[in-house]
């Protein structure tokens, strides 16, 4: 599978110091990490579960605007793109 590269949606992020970096709210980014998790359990599930009423999909949809239109797909682009690697703290 190709990796497919990531779009932002600039209305939400906010361009950081570095180069390539981005930045949101302490809010938004719960919301993005609750919606990495429900994507990530109806993806991988076998039975089909909902996590919650609201489709995890389309939340992060609203951030990265070019996910693919399945969940199995989106998880797999967000997996390959780093998404769900844990942050290292120092």
């Amino acid at each position: 599978m190709k990796m497919r590269k990531l779009e932002f949606n600039m209305d939400i992020w906010e361009k950081g110091d570095t180069e390539g970096t981005f930045n949101i709210g302490t809010m938004e980014s719960m919301r993005i990490r609750t919606a990495l998790i429900g994507l990530k359990m109806e993806a991988t599930n076998e039975h089909g579960l909902l996590f919650c009423r609201v489709s995890s999909l389309k939340v992060l949809r609203e951030y990265w605007t070019n996910l693919p239109r399945t969940k199995k797909g989106a998880y797999e682009t967000l997996v390959a793109n780093g998404m769900y690697n844990q942050p290292t703290e120092v």
